[in-house]
């Protein structure tokens, strides 16, 4: 019979023990699956005419009062035998299941159950042999399933259902197992005969990765030919490409494929894992090896600009950074975001959204009547529109949070108000702003503004403080420093401060693609890292001498200094 013409019904129990004479089911669940779906499922407190014992509740949460009124076994146990028909019996360590069913049914006298047996332990066992543990949380881990009723026993009989599903499918891909038949007797097969790693893996866990340095870096795994297949970095390369090449059973079906084709692996190593995230980043879009599926290519993501050229500035975004004297901050992630931003700083500031002309003549218009509008075309007040620019400067590099805390106070209002749609909408907003403005906050300025040292202490790099350089909101290079530096060390802070940091040195009149996908690997560095970062800014009027000693200064762990 083919799998997909059975019928398999995955079944679990809660017990009071683990000791079928002794103990008892206390709850039975189910469901049938036919051809990969689930058609029916069942489920029953049962009466285990005994107390249930402490740690059992704990688990389960299932007391000696829920299931005081609940019908006994020998109630339960006809309408599970019903639903359960001819099916195939499945489950997670079924002896144990199994056990429990026999010794209740034979206890009222009843025959033991006759179904075909499949263990998805076992099964795990054979096609999992790398997963440090087969349990079913574990399992669920793996494949990434959403259990709900974890311990109770329709949530475990659901989630097994989803891993026999699982399971089928790469008994399928990987052993071309498609009958019933074949499937009950690989369950019994010894591990030799299961799968035995390929040589070429083999060949690369003994010969290649002990000559991996323990640095940061870029992998690359070829195929026989030279070709590039996969493109990856990593914090630490040995570490990283041992995970590639262990457990390989472990992985899904697309990385399987790939390290079946896998011959060489090649690497280049970095001062930092900054580093290795842009080389990542040009190597794939240069190179588009086949299993890189995200990278691929350079895309135009929006930035907020706020055209301080103007007298009366407004705010809006765009996918390109022009050199008009406007300020730009970002990027975000997509125009959603960037649209979400702009209507932000709207509702809250109020700075124009009316075009020049119509200012100019004077007109108010829709914008105004709405409050959302400071309306300068008749207040003509410079000076007052000034001072809410400046906060709406403050808020877009994070340094006001302000409208975060009224945005949270009105998120409470409407749930006090049982407005859940909008409480919602406002939670929504606010996760999303919290999280872009975050990353502003450590950069604290315009991208073109952007001029800092990132003084970064990585917790498993004891004694090595690595100082990172940007300039105009681009990642220049990184100095390896100890700490506390040696004069050496602090004679090429102050070379490299110089350099990067020249005060005639004129800002680029537009980014590239380029550009502004590494503006944004940068910021997503810097967010990930910001309990670990401290950025010594960089002014005009800061000599490299003063922004070198700032810079010793916090690789010593001193207060900052002013640069």
């Amino acid at each position: 019979m083919d799998i997909a013409d059975a019928t398999f019904v995955v079944t679990d129990l809660e017990t009071t023990g683990t000791t079928p004479d002794d103990d008892r089911i206390m709850e039975i669940g189910a469901v049938k699956v036919r051809d990969g779906a689930v058609v029916d499922r069942f489920q029953q407190l049962v009466n285990p005419q005994q107390s249930v014992p402490g740690r059992i509740t704990k688990m389960t949460g299932i007391t000696t009062g829920m299931v005081f009124e609940a019908p006994p076994a020998d109630e339960v146990l006809p309408d599970y035998r019903a639903f359960l028909g001819d099916g195939i019996l499945v489950a997670h360590n079924v002896s144990f299941d199994g056990s429990f069913l026999d010794a209740e049914l034979q206890r009222m006298g009843d025959e033991t159950l006759p179904n075909e047996t499949l263990c998805t332990v076992r099964l795990a066992r054979r096609l999992l042999p790398g997963l440090d543990s087969k349990g079913l949380s574990r399992l669920a881990q793996f494949y990434d399933i959403d259990v709900e009723g974890r311990h109770r026993a329709l949530g475990d009989a659901e989630a097994t259902s989803v891993v026999l599903r699982r399971f089928v499918s790469q008994l399928a891909f990987e052993h071309e197992v498609e009958t019933v038949e074949a499937l009950l007797r690989f369950q019994h097969q010894s591990y030799q005969t299961v799968r035995e790693v390929p040589g070429h893996i083999e060949s690369i866990r003994d010969e290649v990765l002990p000559d991996v340095p323990d640095e940061p870096g870029v992998y690359v795994m070829k195929n026989r030919s030279g070709t590039p297949l996969y493109i990856g970095k990593a914090k630490r390369l040995p570490d990283r490409l041992r995970s590639h090449f262990t457990a390989v059973e472990s992985s899904g079906a697309r990385k399987r494929k790939m390290l079946q084709k896998v011959r060489s692996v090649d690497w280049t190593t970095t001062a930092t894992e900054l580093e290795a995230i842009l080389l990542e980043s040009r190597r794939i879009k240069a190179e588009k090896p086949r299993y890189n599926r995200a990278q691929r290519r350079y895309y135009n993501r929006p930035f907020i600009r706020l055209d301080t050229a103007h007298e009366y500035p407004t705010v809006s975004w765009t996918r390109r950074l022009e050199a008009d004297g406007a300020e730009y901050y970002g990027p975000v992630r997509n125009t959603e975001q960037a649209e979400m931003v702009v209507d932000v700083v709207g509702r809250f500031f109020q700075l124009r959204e009316c075009d020049d002309e119509r200012l100019h003549l004077g007109q108010r218009c829709l914008y105004a009547d709405m409050d959302r509008c400071t309306v300068p075309c008749e207040t003509k007040d410079a000076e007052a529109y000034a001072t809410v620019v400046e906060r709406v400067r403050a808020f877009l590099t994070g340094q006001d949070q302000s409208v975060l805390g009224t945005m949270w106070d009105r998120m409470q209002r409407a749930s006090d108000n049982l407005n859940f749609e909008k409480a919602a909408e406002l939670r929504d907003t606010l996760e999303q702003l919290e999280r872009i403005l975050e990353k502003q906050r450590v950069a604290a300025a315009p991208v073109r503004q952007h001029n800092a040292a990132l003084v970064h202490q990585a917790p498993d790099r004891a004694g090595r403080v690595d100082v990172m350089l940007v300039r105009f909101g681009r990642f220049e290079e990184s100095i390896a420093c100890a700490a506390p530096p040696s004069p050496e060390e602090r004679d090429s802070l102050l070379e490299r401060c110089r350099s990067v940091f020249d005060v005639e040195a004129d800002p680029p009149e537009t980014f590239s693609k380029r550009d502004a996908t590494e503006i944004r690997l940068l910021s997503h560095w810097v967010y990930a890292h910001r309990d670990e970062l401290t950025a010594v800014r960089w002014t005009p009027r800061t000599s490299p001498a003063d922004l070198a000693d700032a810079i010793a200064g916090r690789v010593q762990g001193q207060p900052q200094q002013s640069a």
